[in-house]
């Protein structure tokens, strides 16, 4: 008797075993990562909030999101941390899966990668000197040294409007956003190419002399695999989609930013179309 109790023990622990891995599998098909069983993601760990490093440990907004592909596909995420000219270079050479560091499409870089749904909104601006009266917004910088990221695709865009040569770039290879600001500060360079998030915080955190001015341009941040990796690009849309509609996204972004950065400020959502429309009619009772 004993002895046929431990064989059902055995069957039973046998079927709970398969039931877990179907469980995983299912969770992988539902967005399409297949029998993946590990993701390689090159990072810059330096930018607060989106990936940093603290007291040896990794965190972030972007952190948080691969943290939550984790728990949903059971796919272990490892991470290569290189200077921020260097991460397109590791998802081209096969030494990482995805680029994670906010990149936005640039005709140029389309030749080879492909841009996943973004995942944050920002805007793209200077910060300068608090002092600093002369410098008001991205017309002023002829004759002016700005400082920018080594690959930062901001740069061409200020370049565009400007004759060769009209501005000196200061171009910062593996440098932070303190580093940068620092430039700032002490007058080094007069002004710099900032995403608008991660520069106040980064003045905030670090009490530099500087200021952030009004966006000159909307852009967005997106994960980057390569050109050809089409099944990994759907996969990954598969995943953000839904923890944007779940509310996921929204929470990483409040918890990280304070606010939600996850949606494109220039298309309204059917909640807030719904509230102007409410709005609206109780002012047309109100004034009847």
């Amino acid at each position: 008797m004993k002895k046929w109790m431990k064989v059902i023990a055995a069957l039973m622990i046998g079927a709970t075993t398969v039931g877990s891995f179907k469980g995983v599998n299912a969770q992988e098909d539902k967005y399409g990562f297949g029998d993946r069983k590990e993701l390689v993601v090159a990072i810059s760990a330096g930018y607060e909030p989106f990936m940093y490093e603290e007291d040896g440990e990794l965190k972030g907004y972007d952190h948080d999101i691969f943290s939550e592909l984790e728990k949903r596909t059971g796919i272990k995420v490892t991470y290569e941390n290189a200077d921020f000219s260097g991460l397109l270079g590791l998802v081209e050479s096969g030494r990482a899966d995805i680029a994670a560091a906010q990149l936005t499409p640039t005709p140029e870089r389309e030749e080879n990668f492909a841009f996943a749904e973004p995942t944050t909104y920002y805007g793209s601006t200077l910060v300068v000197k608090s002092d600093n009266e002369e410098i008001k917004s991205v017309d002023d910088l002829k004759g002016k040294t700005v400082g920018t990221g080594s690959g930062n695709n901001m740069q061409g865009i200020v370049d565009d409007m400007y004759e060769k040569g009209d501005i000196n770039w200061e171009v910062f290879t593996s440098a932070t956003l303190e580093n940068m600001l620092q430039d700032v500060a002490n007058g080094r360079i007069d002004a710099m190419l900032a995403q608008d998030v991660q520069a106040y915080m980064a003045i905030d955190r670090s009490g530099v002399d500087a200021k952030v001015l009004p966006p000159f341009e909307t852009s967005f941040g997106c994960f980057v695999v390569k050109k050809d990796n089409t099944e990994l690009l759907d996969a990954l849309n598969a995943f953000i989609k839904d923890i944007q509609e779940d509310g996921t996204l929204t929470a990483i972004s409040e918890k990280w930013v304070g606010k939600d950065i996850s949606k494109d400020p220039t298309v309204k959502d059917d909640s807030s179309e719904q509230e102007e429309s409410e709005d609206s009619e109780e002012t047309t009772e109100e004034t009847k």
